[in-house]
């Protein structure tokens, strides 16, 4: 790869990490947030609990926690682990991207409270070995809007 090529693909990593960070629609087997319940804004701006994935990029869906399973959840924080799975857009475009997966432990919290409920507003992940770009943790504003 050239380095003006590495330059890019971390660039572009450093973007979506440091980027808006957000919420997939919840698949079928998340559930909708019921009253009292704290939940999380999905891609779709549906407030979910427990969701089986969630996409921290909604604009490309190119970096996602798959197989979610949460430990912990309630009122004030939601812990789990799963998959991090990174298209990595290489080696020429995103469509032809290799996706690479990662173990990482996610941690839930800042609860903001409206009229619409409670929801989950950050996201920290750890990653047990290495993550994408050589990264142990990473914080993540969960900002998507309620619709």
């Amino acid at each position: 790869m050239s380095p003006r090529r590495a330059l890019v693909t971390f660039a572009s990593l450093a973007l979506a990490v440091a980027g808006i960070a957000a919420v997939a629609p919840a698949p079928a087997s998340a559930a909708p947030a019921g009253p009292g319940d704290t939940g999380i804004v999905d891609c779709a701006g549906n407030i979910v609990v427990k969701p089986k994935q969630m996409t921290i990029t909604c604009a490309d869906a190119g970096v996602s926690i798959i197989s979610l399973k949460w430990t912990t959840w309630n009122d004030n924080t939601a812990r789990g682990t799963g998959v991090l799975a990174w298209n990595t857009c290489l080696p020429e475009t995103c469509v032809d991207g290799i996706v690479q997966e990662y173990p990482v432990t996610i941690t839930l919290g800042r609860v903001a409270s409206g009229v619409e409920g409670s929801i989950f507003s950050r996201a920290t992940l750890r990653f047990p070995e290495t993550g994408p770009a050589g990264l142990q943790t990473g914080t993540y504003l969960l900002d998507n809007p309620i619709r």
